[in-house]
């Protein structure tokens, strides 16, 4: 009998991110960990270049304090503490803007002794910090969030110029209605993308339903309403994007 082989990366580090804020980049990564961790039993680390760590938010988590026992301590080698969002999702806070350029190796070393406990990480990217190109460098894959309009998918367009297209596995449009505009975007992306191998997901809708889960803390996975079986159906597309199945 022959050995099959399956493709599938383990432990490995997916960086959310957009060189534009406001594009659902938290919520996109919260979900996407969410389905590993809750779906897939699969132990999951949230990290975050965002000094707001909305993820909490997100997960309806209330810390008083962020500022210590957080990444940069960790990196630090100081005490630190990973806090549990969910069965199997976890989440280790970012302090401030504290990541200097002399941790550089030091970062890198603990990414690997987090990469090495955890079956997947999952990175909240910021546009803004120095951070996010260090998240750049040790990510495995890149999925990228994107409104369908002018600035937004140019701007997608144009960070694709500045990062490793093999690890870009998957654009998603996010937050969308049914303009004919989107359309034209969607499908200008759909051109652009095809070429370069990199999969466009289908958009996720602007829907009340999602606003009233952020509004109760509420993951996607959480909910067993039938009418976010498609949406969870996007989510569960990148990942088989990302795991190559």
């Amino acid at each position: 009998m022959g050995i099959i082989l399956v493709n599938i990366l383990i432990n490995c580090i997916i960086l959310v991110k957009n060189n534009k804020g406001g594009v659902g980049k938290t919520y996109i990564t919260l979900q996407l960990a969410a389905h590993k961790a809750l779906i897939k039993n699969k132990k999951t680390l949230i990290l975050t270049s965002d000094s707001q760590n909305d993820i909490l938010k997100f997960a309806g988590i209330k810390v008083d304090d962020t500022s210590k026992f957080g990444l940069e301590d960790f990196i630090e080698g100081k005490s630190y503490k990973i806090k549990e969002l969910r069965e199997n999702l976890f989440f280790l806070h970012l302090q401030g803007y504290k990541i200097k350029n002399s941790f550089d190796e030091a970062f890198k070393r603990a990414i690997k002794l987090l990469k090495d406990e955890y079956d997947y990480i999952v990175i909240d990217g910021s546009p803004v910090m120095g951070l996010d190109n260090l998240f750049i460098e040790i990510s495995d894959h890149i999925v990228i969030p994107t409104f369908l309009d002018n600035i937004t998918t140019h701007s997608v367009l144009s960070m694709l110029k500045k990062v490793d297209l093999n690890k870009v596995k998957a654009v998603v449009p996010n937050r969308t209605g049914r303009t004919k505009l989107e359309k034209e975007y969607y499908d200008l992306l759909n051109k652009k993308l095809g070429v370069q191998g990199i999969y466009l997901s289908f958009p996720i809708p602007q829907i009340s339903l999602i606003s009233k889960l952020i509004d109760n803390e509420t993951l996607l996975w959480e909910s067993k309403s039938k009418k976010l079986d498609y949406i969870k159906g996007i989510f569960i597309n990148i990942w088989k994007e990302i795991d190559n199945e």
